[in-house]
């Protein structure tokens, strides 16, 4: 109407030369930062994780490995103190190069755990929590260590069980909580590598001593009991590896189990091969060769990295440009710096897909891997992938020096606009040089737009991300912390608006709920011991609507210490009217199928394994006109 009656005014002013336009509306941002009005202004946050710790279906947030804030209704956190969870007074003594306690730089401090994961441990419904310690006070001398007594806090990993209601209790101690357990742990992924129903660990270590290639620690794989214990299988399962590392070129095609300890930054879940197993996905740091660890059904495990072009790309030469004067590395050290990898279907052919968030830097050479998508080839080509670095596939990023570094700590796939194509975020950080939070949306052909600035992100130094449908309204939103690693204030002042605190940041998607596309949340709920894992961690969801098949496999831990998103597989349904087919393959001995058919859209979907009838829930924020 206001159009019209501009044009009516135009054609009344005749000859004259005043033209009148009309005003172009300002387009709105598709996600909304919401974390002053849902009570977490100025809250401080590196760190974040989605996660339901009361049971009420809405998910709560952990920031920091500490602070947990629980969930009303999904529009207001509200800072959970009395946890349960310890976090003592501890004096941290580092240890000197040659092994003695530093006595000038002891610091009192209040420990937080490296690590804080959360799971239904001992299947009874409810959130538990792996309390994870890095050992900062074991030494090497050559490729042996020890523990310095002396400044051994008497700190070890810890299991805590869940009330349901938000509390937790020390867990039984097993063999996680040993004396001889510890170690430089990094991260977890929590999985079930045996289907047998009981939630496992695998968890990555990284050096004893920085910058060590011989001091780095052994990745763990340990059991669960489903009651919360644990013991360590990993030189059973073939995870055992020898401190000294690779110094040959490149091995021969039937060199590929060469096994070695490398610094571990990150780690993950997937079943890479289809064959209903969880694979175990390892991220080197040190430009090391990533493992992926092919799980033989039998409890054990092969390392298929480099026969799949996971373990990092062709290019090992390992030469450094010519204004870098150092000598040319070993193939073995001629590849990436990982910290993430997002898992899913990228390209809706029926595999998992990966995008590597890797640390790559200017001077590093091409040797050195970039960021980089892998797109698995499929079953008649072995399940290998085809890797495309981040400069292939989106669209090329403006740094501000020439200097460019790639921060790329943390990569997630989700439906941002519930169009049915999974889009793409990459939280990057810890330099100065232009790291943001960025959103690329996949379009119909496959190609990938950058749509960060229309979706409202000015992110600059991002932390961890986790994603999730907080306000149970059908589509997926972010929660991101922030770094200030390597931003002083002068840089802040000079490029982030004076900015002081690193506040965390509650991204509201709004864009899917004014666009009219359809949505399914589906939930699982596995047997247990005998069944499935009650989370329904390593379950895969497959959903076939408007011509379209989509799949998710539910993870439990994902890169780098604590990235962690919630067990819930949200579909982006365009227009479709009905799914006509929901199929849930669970992780269980039996490798179970079920099948629903004509299942309604716009729902939240709960599924228990071996019943016959899903549990249908509307959505909990009906849509609002001002988003």
């Amino acid at each position: 109407m206001r159009t019209l009656a501009l044009l009516c005014l135009f054609l009344l002013a005749g000859s004259s030369s005043a033209v009148v336009h009309a005003e172009e509306e300002e387009p709105r941002a598709w996600f909304t930062n919401i974390a002053a009005e849902a009570g977490l202004d100025g809250v401080k946050a590196k760190g974040v994780a989605l996660t339901d710790l009361n049971g009420d279906g809405f998910w709560d947030l952990c920031i920091d490995r500490r602070h947990v804030h629980l969930s009303r209704a999904g529009r207001r956190f509200e800072l959970h103190a009395k946890t349960g969870l310890a976090f003592p007074e501890i004096r941290r003594v580092p240890l000197t190069r040659e092994g003695a306690p530093d006595e000038t730089k002891a610091k009192d401090i209040t420990y937080v755990p490296h690590y804080l994961y959360f799971a239904d441990l001992d299947n009874d419904g409810d959130q538990d929590a792996v309390w994870g310690v890095k050992a900062w006070w074991q030494h090497v001398r050559g490729t042996a260590w020890s523990n310095v007594a002396a400044v051994d806090p008497g700190l070890r990993t810890k299991v805590y069980l869940g009330d349901g209601k938000g509390r937790f209790k020390p867990a039984p101690a097993s063999g996680i909580s040993a004396d001889d357990a510890a170690g430089p742990a990094m991260a977890l992924a929590i999985l079930d590598h045996d289907n047998d129903g009981k939630l496992d660990l695998f968890e990555g270590r990284e050096y004893r001593q920085y910058g060590n290639l011989a001091a780095c620690g052994i990745d763990r794989l340990w059991k669960g009991d489903g009651k919360g214990g644990f013991v360590d299988v990993t030189n059973a399962a073939g995870l055992w590896t020898s401190p000294v590392p690779y110094q040959g070129g490149m091995p021969a095609a039937d060199a590929t189990q060469l096994r070695f300890s490398r610094p571990t930054y990150g780690v993950t879940h997937a079943d890479w091969n289809n064959d209903g197993y969880q694979d175990l996905l390892q991220l080197s740091y040190g430009r090391q060769w990533n493992y992926l660890w092919k799980n033989n059904g039998d409890g054990t495990f092969t390392d298929v990295g480099l026969a799949t072009g996971f373990a990092g790309d062709d290019v090992t030469h390992g030469r450094y440009p010519p204004f870098v004067r150092r000598p040319p590395e070993r193939p073995f050290r001629s590849n990436g710096n990982t910290f993430d990898c997002a898992v899913g279907d990228l390209d809706g052919d029926g595999d998992l897909d990966c995008l590597l968030g890797e640390i790559a830097h200017f001077w590093a050479g091409d040797a050195s891997d970039m960021p980089s998508l892998l797109l698995n080839k499929g079953a008649e080509e072995g399940f290998a992938f085809e890797r495309l670095t981040v400069r292939e596939v989106f669209p090329l990023r403006q740094f501000r020096s020439k200097n460019w570094n790639y921060g790329d700590l943390h990569t997630a796939f989700l439906d941002v606009d519930n169009d049915g194509r999974l889009d793409v975020l990459i939280g990057s950080g810890d330099y100065p040089d232009g790291q943001f939070l960025r959103l690329y949306r996949q379009l119909e052909d496959g190609e990938f737009e950058e749509v960060t600035e229309i979706a409202g992100f000015d992110w600059e130094g991002c932390g961890g991300i986790s994603i999730g449908d907080i306000d149970r309204d059908g589509d997926v939103d972010i929660v991101a912390g922030r770094s200030f690693m390597r931003l002083n204030q002068k840089h802040r002042d000079q490029y982030m608006g004076g900015l002081k605190v690193n506040a965390v940041g509650v991204f509201r998607n709004d864009v899917a709920n004014r666009n009219g596309n359809r949505w399914l949340n589906v939930r699982l709920r596995g047997k247990g011991a005998g069944g499935a894992n009650r989370s329904g961690l390593g379950a895969r969801v497959i959903v076939t609507a408007g011509g379209r098949t989509q799949m998710r496999e539910l993870r439990g831990g994902s890169g780098l210490a604590n990235h962690q998103d919630p067990p819930e597989a949200c579909f982006g349904l365009g227009k479709a009217e009905v799914v006509e087919r929901l199929e849930i393959r669970w992780p269980n001995a039996k490798r179970t199928v079920q099948v629903f058919e004509q299942v309604p859209v716009n729902r939240f979907v709960e599924v228990r394994e071996g019943r016959k009838k899903i549990v249908l829930q509307e959505a909990a924020v009906e849509d609002e006109d001002e988003r």
